[in-house]
């Protein structure tokens, strides 16, 4: 009798590690497994959607509108931003465990969604790279991964385009974004990037996050690579919160 050794290996991988709902870390059932989320949360996860900013992607109560408050108001660096997932509980609460718990083996299931949900939009713009947004080299020895970095991986996979992690690097440590307020977070990040490589090549480029707050980490890294010769910057986060 001839065995399938990879099926073995992955039957033995599943029962040492079973795949884990996203939302909750409940052990998914068979027919949850393809979507990464248990029944009960993908009725609580609430995606996107079309009524969203043209510009930053942030989620917006009136159809009517075009833009959020926020895009009304500032100028970006980047043609324009998508996200995936509202962040709400339980994304908010996954998210966490993306970034601290090290729950690497989420971000299939985020990529899944993303390219499920942007797949036409990304060839549509006729992307020819992704650019993770980098960490701080020593933060990220400390943590062990960079999230943007893992995700943009998966998301390469599924969209048959390369990643481009060392092609931007963070120069400075900066303080925690979601304690500063607007002004606060463009003095923090002022000066962190700076770009390694020569950019002309990728006319298109993707850059990838985990979460969009105001869009000065997003920002900061498009007019780096806006100098650096791209003509045009996108980007795609897992999830965003509703601009106020």
């Amino acid at each position: 009798m001839l065995f399938n050794t990879r099926s073995i290996i992955d039957s033995c991988v599943g029962i040492l590690y079973p795949k884990r709902c996203v939302g909750c870390e409940k052990v998914l059932l068979k027919i949850e497994k393809e979507a990464g989320i248990c029944r009960a949360c993908s009725k609580k996860i609430k995606i996107v959607g079309p009524i969203s900013c043209m510009k930053c992607g942030s989620p917006i109560v009136d159809e009517a509108e075009e833009f959020c408050i926020n895009c009304k108001k500032t100028s970006h660096y980047f043609d324009q931003n998508k996200a995936v997932f509202r962040y709400e509980s339980p994304i908010k609460e996954s998210m966490y465990r993306f970034k601290y718990s090290n729950r690497r083996c989420y971000a299939k299931t985020y990529a899944r969604h993303a390219y499920k949900i942007y797949g036409s939009w990304i060839r549509e713009n006729s992307i020819e790279a992704i650019i993770p947004v980098p960490m701080y080299t020593p933060k990220e020895k400390r943590r062990g991964y960079n999230q943007a970095a893992v995700f943009a991986k998966e998301l390469g996979k599924l969209a048959s385009l390369q990643v481009l992690e060392d092609l931007i690097q963070r120069d400075k440590e900066t303080e925690a974004m979601k304690a500063l307020n607007r002004l606060k977070r463009k003095k923090n990040l002022l000066n962190a990037f700076t770009l390694n490589e020569n950019v002309v090549q990728f006319r298109k480029v993707l850059i990838v996050d985990d979460i969009y707050t105001t869009g000065t980490t997003l920002n900061s890294v498009a007019k780096v690579l806006k100098h650096g010769g791209a003509a045009h910057v996108y980007g795609l986060c897992i999830s965003i919160g509703e601009a106020k």
